[in-house]
């Protein structure tokens, strides 16, 4: 559970609310678009929970692709993961540790203390396994009780009036009519649609909630995964879901909106607005030790997808190896050197798009291989995914509709996405793996 909560409480929470005021300026659009980003990573988890209950072993969606259709998908389903749903997080972490470190200390270089960071902490996981578990516990457990802290201390001393009732103005933000007609002397409509304002904010929001998933990839690595992987998946989630709607409405009441537009480091700014300037950089600092947690717990997940993948191809499986304990120290070394690659070409508001489009890719694949594992095999034996059938095709139109969307509005985001999905296939064909066993 706390690889869960660790995985998904990171950079997204922490910086994506300056970037969804640009398009929705009220209190109640805002919360709906958090509401229903968690409504969509429930749908999704009870889906992994049964898949990963049904089929415990470590790698996500490189085993569970690769057991349910091809190979070669899960092969490109664990390339992406590997790259887009690890090492690329790693490194927006790390640079919004910097954003907020250097806006409490300024000459803080923010790119050399994330490489920093991100080296630091792949070496305590390089160093020994349990003192990577216990580090990710320590630091997960911290971070979660920071933030409780900031809610209730939050409340407690807000000025700002904001309305999270919804009206006509906030509404007229979420959706837009379609198929108008006039009637009794005013316009009115059948059918609505969500706004592009709104897509564009949910497209933040799944790069906050991403990580629900987490446990299902080190799903061998857990005791007893019948009983323990579900609870971790949907218990963690519902909590985030929780901590993200009264955090966000916790900001937009510290300070006026407008100061928080645009802005990365929306946490230093409200934490300024609220406890005054010196333990509002108290605040800005704890925020970044706190991104600690999402690293380390990235680190320990996404390099045993690594070792995981590394097994099946014969030309790369001298990074499979794992020590005793069952660390793949090889692949906590290769995976640092993505993360570090990533945060030298790509710019923080580049990183989330590309993670948020090409990670909702593969969930939707993923979701949708559970139906055909039900369709072909009936149902299991142990947990059952709550609400079937219309969770899982609840998430997959909703995914799917806002990757169409995603498309057309960010096309070069939405190219590089794609290109890694084509590098992954290319490299499945170069590689010659063999099946997961």
């Amino acid at each position: 559970m706390s690889i869960v909560v660790a995985n998904m409480i990171g950079t997204g929470i922490f910086t994506s609310l300056g970037f969804q005021l640009v398009e929705i300026q009220s209190g109640f659009g805002i919360s709906m678009v958090w509401i229903i980003g968690g409504i969509l990573a429930f749908s999704g988890a009870v889906c992994y929970a049964e898949l990963a209950t049904r089929l415990p072993e470590d790698g996500g969606e490189y085993y569970f692709l690769s057991k349910i259709f091809h190979p070669a998908l899960g092969f490109v389903a664990g390339f992406v993961s590997s790259t887009v749903g690890f090492a690329a997080p790693i490194a927006g972490a790390a640079l919004a540790l910097g954003a907020y470190m250097h806006g409490v200390w300024p000459w803080i270089n923010e790119m050399i203390l994330g490489i920093g960071v991100i080296v630091i902490i792949s070496c305590i996981h390089w160093w020994n396994a349990r003192l990577g578990i216990d580090f990710q516990k320590g630091s997960t457990v911290l971070k979660v009780g920071m933030i409780v802290l900031f809610i209730v201390l939050g409340f407690a001393m807000a000025t700002e009036y904001v309305n999270f009732l919804p009206n006509e103005q906030a509404v007229a933000e979420i959706f837009r009519p379609i198929n108008s007609q006039e009637g009794a002397g005013n316009s009115w409509s059948i059918f609505y649609v969500i706004t592009p304002a709104f897509a564009t904010s949910l497209i933040w929001v799944s790069f906050a909630y991403s990580g629900w998933n987490a446990s299902s990839y080190i799903a061998g690595s857990i005791e007893n995964p019948k009983k323990n992987l579900s609870r971790s998946i949907i218990f963690g989630t519902l909590m985030v879901t929780i901590l993200y709607v009264l955090l966000n409405m916790v900001l937009m009441m510290s300070t006026n909106l407008e100061n928080l537009e645009g802005i990365k480091e929306v946490g230093l700014v409200a934490g300024k607005a609220l406890f005054g300037i010196k333990f509002g950089e108290i605040m800005g600092g704890v925020i970044s030790i706190l991104l600690v947690s999402t690293i380390s717990s990235m680190v320990f997940t996404g390099s045993r997808v690594l070792a995981k993948m590394f097994e099946s191809i014969p030309r790369l499986s001298v990074f499979s190896k794992r020590e005793e304990d069952g660390n793949p120290r090889r692949a906590i070394v290769v995976q640092m050197i993505l993360a570090l690659v990533l945060i030298l070409v790509m710019n923080f508001p580049q990183l989330i798009y590309y993670i948020a489009f090409t990670l909702s890719l593969f969930t939707m694949i993923t979701v949708l291989g559970m139906i055909v594992l039900r369709i072909q095999q009936g149902k299991p034996q142990g947990y059952r995914a709550w609400g079937y059938p219309i969770t899982p095709i609840v998430f997959i139109v909703t995914t799917g509709a806002v990757a169409v969307f995603f498309i057309q509005e960010k096309p070069l985001e939405s190219m590089y996405g794609l290109s890694t999905a084509v590098l992954g296939f290319i490299f499945y064909l170069f590689s010659k793996p063999s099946n997961p066993s």
